[in-house]
Protein backbone atom coordinates (compact mmCIF):
# COMPACT_ATOMS: atom_id res chain seq x y z
CA UNK A 1 0.00 0.00 0.00
CA UNK A 2 1.45 3.37 -1.04
CA UNK A 3 2.00 6.22 1.43
CA UNK A 4 -0.37 8.52 -0.49
CA UNK A 5 -3.18 5.96 -0.40
CA UNK A 6 -2.67 5.43 3.35
CA UNK A 7 -2.84 9.16 4.01
CA UNK A 8 -5.96 9.46 1.84
CA UNK A 9 -7.79 6.70 3.69
CA UNK A 10 -6.75 8.05 7.08
CA UNK A 11 -8.02 11.50 6.13
CA UNK A 12 -11.41 10.04 5.20
CA UNK A 13 -11.61 8.16 8.50
CA UNK A 14 -10.76 11.30 10.43
CA UNK A 15 -13.57 13.16 8.67
CA UNK A 16 -16.05 10.40 9.50
CA UNK A 17 -15.05 10.17 13.16
CA UNK A 18 -15.02 13.95 13.58
CA UNK A 19 -18.49 14.35 12.13
CA UNK A 20 -19.93 11.46 14.17
CA UNK A 21 -18.61 12.98 17.40
CA UNK A 22 -20.12 16.37 16.54
CA UNK A 23 -23.48 14.83 15.61
CA UNK A 24 -23.84 12.67 18.72
CA UNK A 25 -23.02 15.61 21.02
CA UNK A 26 -25.74 17.87 19.60
CA UNK A 27 -28.70 18.50 21.93
CA UNK A 28 -31.24 19.99 19.50
CA UNK A 29 -32.21 19.68 15.84
CA UNK A 30 -31.16 23.27 15.16
CA UNK A 31 -27.68 22.57 16.49
CA UNK A 32 -27.45 19.30 14.58
CA UNK A 33 -28.48 20.81 11.26
CA UNK A 34 -26.13 23.75 11.50
CA UNK A 35 -23.19 21.75 12.81
CA UNK A 36 -23.20 18.88 10.33
CA UNK A 37 -24.59 20.24 7.05
CA UNK A 38 -21.71 22.53 6.11
CA UNK A 39 -19.15 19.95 7.25
CA UNK A 40 -20.74 17.29 5.01
CA UNK A 41 -20.78 19.76 2.14
CA UNK A 42 -17.06 20.39 2.59
CA UNK A 43 -16.28 16.69 2.88
CA UNK A 44 -17.28 15.97 -0.73
CA UNK A 45 -16.54 19.44 -2.17
CA UNK A 46 -20.22 20.17 -2.86
CA UNK A 47 -21.00 23.74 -3.86
CA UNK A 48 -24.34 23.95 -2.03
CA UNK A 49 -26.49 21.84 0.27
CA UNK A 50 -29.89 21.55 1.98
CA UNK A 51 -31.27 19.63 4.95
CA UNK A 52 -34.89 18.76 5.81
CA UNK A 53 -36.44 16.94 8.74
CA UNK A 54 -38.75 14.19 7.51
CA UNK A 55 -41.94 13.47 9.44
CA UNK A 56 -44.41 10.67 8.78
CA UNK A 57 -47.88 12.07 9.41
CA UNK A 58 -51.38 10.67 9.16
CA UNK A 59 -51.51 11.84 5.53
CA UNK A 60 -48.03 11.03 4.24
CA UNK A 61 -44.43 12.25 4.37
CA UNK A 62 -43.80 15.86 5.32
CA UNK A 63 -40.51 17.75 4.81
CA UNK A 64 -39.97 20.57 7.32
CA UNK A 65 -37.38 22.84 8.94
CA UNK A 66 -35.27 23.18 5.81
CA UNK A 67 -31.89 24.91 6.11
CA UNK A 68 -29.35 25.45 3.36
CA UNK A 69 -25.90 26.67 2.39
CA UNK A 70 -25.12 28.18 -0.97
CA UNK A 71 -28.65 28.17 -2.44
CA UNK A 72 -31.11 31.08 -2.64
CA UNK A 73 -32.73 31.84 0.71
CA UNK A 74 -36.25 31.01 -0.51
CA UNK A 75 -35.29 27.83 -2.39
CA UNK A 76 -36.11 25.33 0.43
CA UNK A 77 -39.61 26.78 0.88
CA UNK A 78 -40.15 26.92 -2.90
CA UNK A 79 -39.20 23.24 -3.11
CA UNK A 80 -41.64 22.36 -0.30
CA UNK A 81 -44.48 24.38 -1.82
CA UNK A 82 -44.14 23.50 -5.50
CA UNK A 83 -41.55 20.88 -6.42
CA UNK A 84 -41.22 18.15 -3.80
CA UNK A 85 -43.94 15.98 -5.32
CA UNK A 86 -42.24 16.00 -8.76
CA UNK A 87 -38.66 15.71 -7.51
CA UNK A 88 -37.47 12.38 -9.01
CA UNK A 89 -34.62 12.09 -6.51
CA UNK A 90 -36.83 12.30 -3.41
CA UNK A 91 -39.42 9.88 -4.78
CA UNK A 92 -36.72 7.42 -5.86
CA UNK A 93 -34.92 7.66 -2.52
CA UNK A 94 -38.08 6.99 -0.48
CA UNK A 95 -38.63 3.79 -2.45
CA UNK A 96 -35.02 2.69 -1.90
CA UNK A 97 -35.24 3.37 1.84
CA UNK A 98 -38.38 1.28 2.12
CA UNK A 99 -36.68 -1.70 0.48
CA UNK A 100 -33.50 -1.12 2.46
CA UNK A 101 -31.19 -1.50 -0.53
CA UNK A 102 -29.83 2.06 -0.77
CA UNK A 103 -29.79 5.28 1.26
CA UNK A 104 -27.93 7.54 -1.19
CA UNK A 105 -28.70 8.29 -4.82
CA UNK A 106 -27.01 10.54 -7.37
CA UNK A 107 -28.00 12.10 -10.67
CA UNK A 108 -25.98 9.52 -12.58
CA UNK A 109 -27.83 6.50 -11.15
CA UNK A 110 -31.31 8.05 -11.09
CA UNK A 111 -32.12 9.47 -14.50
CA UNK A 112 -30.90 9.53 -18.09
CA UNK A 113 -29.09 12.84 -18.86
CA UNK A 114 -31.17 13.54 -21.97
CA UNK A 115 -34.41 13.11 -19.99
CA UNK A 116 -33.04 15.01 -17.01
CA UNK A 117 -32.38 18.29 -18.83
CA UNK A 118 -35.93 18.31 -20.23
CA UNK A 119 -37.67 17.77 -16.90
CA UNK A 120 -39.75 20.54 -15.35
CA UNK A 121 -37.96 20.02 -12.04
CA UNK A 122 -34.56 20.64 -13.62
CA UNK A 123 -35.54 23.43 -16.04
CA UNK A 124 -37.67 25.46 -13.60
CA UNK A 125 -35.98 24.78 -10.28
CA UNK A 126 -32.43 23.40 -10.49
CA UNK A 127 -31.04 25.17 -13.55
CA UNK A 128 -31.85 28.72 -12.30
CA UNK A 129 -29.72 27.83 -9.25
CA UNK A 130 -26.89 26.49 -11.47
CA UNK A 131 -27.38 23.02 -9.95
CA UNK A 132 -26.76 19.98 -12.16
CA UNK A 133 -25.11 17.14 -10.18
CA UNK A 134 -27.16 15.90 -7.21
CA UNK A 135 -26.44 13.58 -4.30
CA UNK A 136 -29.49 12.96 -2.11
CA UNK A 137 -28.94 11.28 1.25
CA UNK A 138 -31.65 9.66 3.33
CA UNK A 139 -31.20 9.33 7.09
CA UNK A 140 -33.18 6.19 7.91
CA UNK A 141 -34.65 4.76 11.07
CA UNK A 142 -36.13 1.28 10.60
CA UNK A 143 -36.39 1.82 6.82
CA UNK A 144 -38.21 5.11 7.32
CA UNK A 145 -36.57 8.49 6.65
CA UNK A 146 -36.03 10.91 9.53
CA UNK A 147 -33.92 13.39 7.58
CA UNK A 148 -33.00 14.29 4.01
CA UNK A 149 -29.74 15.89 2.81
CA UNK A 150 -29.17 17.27 -0.67
CA UNK A 151 -25.64 18.00 -1.96
CA UNK A 152 -25.15 19.88 -5.23
CA UNK A 153 -22.55 20.70 -7.89
CA UNK A 154 -22.76 22.81 -11.03
CA UNK A 155 -22.61 21.39 -14.58
CA UNK A 156 -18.99 22.52 -14.88
CA UNK A 157 -17.93 20.42 -11.88
CA UNK A 158 -17.33 16.65 -11.96
CA UNK A 159 -20.14 14.29 -10.98
CA UNK A 160 -20.17 12.81 -7.48
CA UNK A 161 -17.90 9.77 -7.52
CA UNK A 162 -18.40 6.33 -5.92
CA UNK A 163 -15.74 7.41 -3.38
CA UNK A 164 -17.87 10.45 -2.46
CA UNK A 165 -20.92 8.25 -2.03
CA UNK A 166 -19.04 5.69 0.10
CA UNK A 167 -17.64 8.38 2.36
CA UNK A 168 -21.05 9.94 3.05
CA UNK A 169 -22.62 6.49 3.40
CA UNK A 170 -20.18 5.73 6.23
CA UNK A 171 -21.37 8.88 8.04
CA UNK A 172 -25.10 8.16 7.69
CA UNK A 173 -25.48 5.77 10.69
CA UNK A 174 -23.96 8.32 13.07
CA UNK A 175 -26.10 11.20 11.79
CA UNK A 176 -29.24 9.05 11.79
CA UNK A 177 -28.58 7.98 15.38
CA UNK A 178 -28.16 11.60 16.45
CA UNK A 179 -31.38 12.66 14.71
CA UNK A 180 -33.28 9.75 16.25
CA UNK A 181 -31.96 10.51 19.76
CA UNK A 182 -32.93 14.19 19.58
CA UNK A 183 -36.35 13.53 18.05
CA UNK A 184 -37.23 10.87 20.62
CA UNK A 185 -36.31 13.21 23.45
CA UNK A 186 -38.29 16.11 22.01
CA UNK A 187 -41.22 13.85 21.10
CA UNK A 188 -41.47 12.42 24.62
CA UNK A 189 -41.56 15.90 26.14
CA UNK A 190 -44.06 17.30 23.65
CA UNK A 191 -46.30 14.22 23.79
CA UNK A 192 -46.70 14.55 27.54
CA UNK A 193 -47.63 18.20 27.18
CA UNK A 194 -50.09 17.50 24.38
CA UNK A 195 -51.73 14.65 26.29
CA UNK A 196 -52.11 16.92 29.30
CA UNK A 197 -53.76 19.59 27.16
CA UNK A 198 -56.06 17.08 25.43
CA UNK A 199 -57.22 15.54 28.68
CA UNK A 200 -59.02 18.78 29.52
CA UNK A 201 -61.44 18.28 26.60
CA UNK A 202 -62.88 14.83 27.20
CA UNK A 203 -66.05 14.90 25.17
CA UNK A 204 -64.50 15.43 21.77
CA UNK A 205 -65.39 13.31 18.77
CA UNK A 206 -62.25 13.65 16.68
CA UNK A 207 -58.80 15.11 17.21
CA UNK A 208 -56.49 16.88 14.77
CA UNK A 209 -53.04 18.16 15.74
CA UNK A 210 -51.24 20.62 13.45
CA UNK A 211 -47.69 21.88 13.72
CA UNK A 212 -46.66 25.52 13.43
CA UNK A 213 -46.98 25.38 9.63
CA UNK A 214 -50.49 23.86 9.87
CA UNK A 215 -49.25 20.46 8.74
CA UNK A 216 -50.98 17.50 10.42
CA UNK A 217 -48.92 15.54 12.92
CA UNK A 218 -51.91 13.52 14.13
CA UNK A 219 -55.33 12.86 12.68
CA UNK A 220 -57.65 10.25 14.15
CA UNK A 221 -60.33 8.39 12.19
CA UNK A 222 -63.17 10.56 13.52
CA UNK A 223 -61.44 13.79 12.45
CA UNK A 224 -60.58 12.27 9.07
CA UNK A 225 -64.22 11.46 8.49
CA UNK A 226 -65.43 14.89 9.66
CA UNK A 227 -62.99 16.70 7.34
CA UNK A 228 -63.29 14.18 4.48
CA UNK A 229 -59.50 13.90 4.46
CA UNK A 230 -57.86 11.45 2.03
CA UNK A 231 -56.44 8.19 3.33
CA UNK A 232 -52.64 7.90 3.48
CA UNK A 233 -51.33 5.72 0.65
CA UNK A 234 -47.80 4.35 1.13
CA UNK A 235 -45.10 6.95 0.51
CA UNK A 236 -47.39 9.82 -0.43
CA UNK A 237 -45.76 13.20 -0.01
CA UNK A 238 -48.07 15.82 1.44
CA UNK A 239 -47.74 19.44 0.49
CA UNK A 240 -50.54 21.21 2.32
CA UNK A 241 -53.50 20.47 4.56
CA UNK A 242 -55.49 23.29 2.96
CA UNK A 243 -56.97 20.83 0.47
CA UNK A 244 -59.34 19.65 3.20
CA UNK A 245 -58.87 22.00 6.19
CA UNK A 246 -61.80 24.45 6.15
CA UNK A 247 -60.59 28.03 5.53
CA UNK A 248 -62.47 29.28 8.61
CA UNK A 249 -60.60 26.78 10.75
CA UNK A 250 -57.26 27.78 9.24
CA UNK A 251 -58.06 31.43 9.98
CA UNK A 252 -58.90 30.51 13.57
CA UNK A 253 -55.46 28.90 13.91
CA UNK A 254 -53.78 31.96 12.43
CA UNK A 255 -55.63 34.24 14.87
CA UNK A 256 -54.41 32.12 17.78
CA UNK A 257 -50.88 32.13 16.34
CA UNK A 258 -50.91 35.94 16.42
CA UNK A 259 -52.12 35.93 20.02
CA UNK A 260 -49.41 33.45 21.01
CA UNK A 261 -46.68 35.44 19.25
CA UNK A 262 -47.81 38.78 20.67
CA UNK A 263 -48.36 37.51 24.20
CA UNK A 264 -46.21 39.39 26.70
CA UNK A 265 -46.38 36.72 29.37
CA UNK A 266 -45.37 33.06 29.56
CA UNK A 267 -48.86 31.76 28.85
CA UNK A 268 -48.56 28.46 26.97
CA UNK A 269 -52.18 28.06 25.84
CA UNK A 270 -54.49 30.22 23.74
CA UNK A 271 -57.91 28.68 23.13
CA UNK A 272 -60.93 29.50 20.96
CA UNK A 273 -64.23 27.75 20.16
CA UNK A 274 -65.54 27.48 16.61
CA UNK A 275 -68.70 26.55 14.71
CA UNK A 276 -68.30 26.45 10.94
CA UNK A 277 -69.99 25.07 7.83
CA UNK A 278 -68.14 22.23 6.14
CA UNK A 279 -69.31 19.68 3.59
CA UNK A 280 -72.93 20.86 3.88
CA UNK A 281 -73.09 20.49 7.66
CA UNK A 282 -72.09 22.41 10.75
CA UNK A 283 -69.11 21.24 12.78
CA UNK A 284 -67.98 22.70 16.06
CA UNK A 285 -65.22 22.31 18.57
CA UNK A 286 -62.25 24.11 20.04
CA UNK A 287 -58.74 25.05 18.93
CA UNK A 288 -55.86 25.38 21.36
CA UNK A 289 -52.58 26.97 20.27
CA UNK A 290 -50.10 25.30 22.58
CA UNK A 291 -46.43 26.19 23.09
CA UNK A 292 -44.34 23.18 24.07
CA UNK A 293 -41.17 23.35 26.15
CA UNK A 294 -39.16 22.31 23.09
CA UNK A 295 -40.16 25.61 21.51
CA UNK A 296 -42.71 24.34 19.03
CA UNK A 297 -46.22 25.68 18.49
CA UNK A 298 -48.97 23.09 18.05
CA UNK A 299 -52.64 23.54 17.25
CA UNK A 300 -54.87 21.02 19.06
CA UNK A 301 -58.26 20.84 17.35
CA UNK A 302 -60.98 18.90 19.16
CA UNK A 303 -64.22 18.39 17.26
CA UNK A 304 -67.28 18.19 19.48
CA UNK A 305 -69.68 15.28 19.31
CA UNK A 306 -72.83 16.17 17.44
CA UNK A 307 -76.28 16.14 19.04
CA UNK A 308 -77.44 12.58 19.62
CA UNK A 309 -73.89 11.17 19.74
CA UNK A 310 -73.50 8.79 22.67
CA UNK A 311 -70.22 10.46 23.64
CA UNK A 312 -72.06 13.53 24.83
CA UNK A 313 -73.66 11.81 27.78
CA UNK A 314 -76.76 13.99 27.31
CA UNK A 315 -79.00 11.61 29.29
CA UNK A 316 -77.33 12.44 32.60
CA UNK A 317 -78.96 15.33 34.42
CA UNK A 318 -76.39 17.98 35.45
CA UNK A 319 -78.21 18.73 38.70
CA UNK A 320 -77.82 15.08 39.74
CA UNK A 321 -74.04 15.32 39.29
CA UNK A 322 -73.99 18.30 41.64
CA UNK A 323 -76.41 16.68 44.05
CA UNK A 324 -74.08 13.72 44.69
CA UNK A 325 -70.99 15.92 45.05
CA UNK A 326 -68.98 14.11 42.37
CA UNK A 327 -65.49 15.36 41.58
CA UNK A 328 -64.54 16.59 38.10
CA UNK A 329 -62.87 13.28 37.25
CA UNK A 330 -65.83 11.28 38.58
CA UNK A 331 -68.18 13.36 36.44
CA UNK A 332 -66.02 12.60 33.39
CA UNK A 333 -66.16 8.89 34.15
CA UNK A 334 -69.94 9.02 34.69
CA UNK A 335 -70.40 10.59 31.26
CA UNK A 336 -68.22 7.94 29.62
CA UNK A 337 -70.14 5.16 31.38
CA UNK A 338 -73.36 6.62 30.01
CA UNK A 339 -71.76 6.39 26.55
CA UNK A 340 -71.41 2.64 27.06
CA UNK A 341 -67.63 2.58 27.49
CA UNK A 342 -65.85 -0.22 29.35
CA UNK A 343 -63.24 0.38 32.04
CA UNK A 344 -60.30 -0.22 29.64
CA UNK A 345 -61.88 2.16 27.12
CA UNK A 346 -62.34 4.82 29.80
CA UNK A 347 -58.73 4.35 30.93
CA UNK A 348 -57.53 4.82 27.38
CA UNK A 349 -59.73 7.87 26.90
CA UNK A 350 -58.55 9.59 30.08
CA UNK A 351 -54.91 8.43 29.87
CA UNK A 352 -55.13 6.70 33.27
CA UNK A 353 -54.83 3.08 34.38
CA UNK A 354 -57.73 0.63 34.59
CA UNK A 355 -57.11 0.33 38.33
CA UNK A 356 -57.54 4.10 38.71
CA UNK A 357 -60.85 3.88 36.83
CA UNK A 358 -61.98 1.13 39.19
CA UNK A 359 -61.06 3.24 42.24
CA UNK A 360 -63.02 6.22 40.89
CA UNK A 361 -65.96 3.96 40.11
CA UNK A 362 -66.07 2.61 43.67
CA UNK A 363 -66.09 6.18 44.96
CA UNK A 364 -68.96 7.06 42.59
CA UNK A 365 -70.99 4.03 43.71
CA UNK A 366 -70.48 5.00 47.36
CA UNK A 367 -71.59 8.61 46.83
CA UNK A 368 -74.61 7.71 44.71
CA UNK A 369 -75.39 4.68 46.95
CA UNK A 370 -75.59 2.09 44.18
CA UNK A 371 -73.73 -1.15 43.44
CA UNK A 372 -73.59 -1.42 39.65
CA UNK A 373 -73.60 0.62 36.43
CA UNK A 374 -77.24 0.04 35.63
CA UNK A 375 -78.36 1.41 38.97
CA UNK A 376 -75.87 4.26 38.67
CA UNK A 377 -77.22 5.42 35.31
CA UNK A 378 -80.80 5.04 36.50
CA UNK A 379 -80.08 7.27 39.50
CA UNK A 380 -78.17 9.90 37.50
CA UNK A 381 -80.82 10.05 34.75
CA UNK A 382 -83.77 10.57 37.12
Amino acid sequence: MSGDLFEFQRHDLEDILSLSEIALNCESMDDLQQEILFKIQQTVDAESSVYFDVVQTSLGWQFVNGISYGVPEKAPKTWCDHYQTIDPFTINLLNHLESGDKRIITTADTINPSDYVRMEFYCDFLRPQSIYHMMVVGLPSDSKPVGLIGLHRTSGAPAFSPRDVSKIDAMVPYISAAVRKIKLSEMASERQEIIKALSGDLHHNGVLILDKDLFPTFLDDHAREILKAPAHQGHDIIRTINDFLPPQLARCCEDLRQKANSSRNDKTEHRADFTIDHEAKKISGSVCAYKTKAGGLYFLICFKAQTGDLMTGDLIRPDNLQKFNLTRREIDIAHLISAGMTNPEIADKLFISVRTVQNHLRSIYRKVQVHNRTSLLSRLMQ
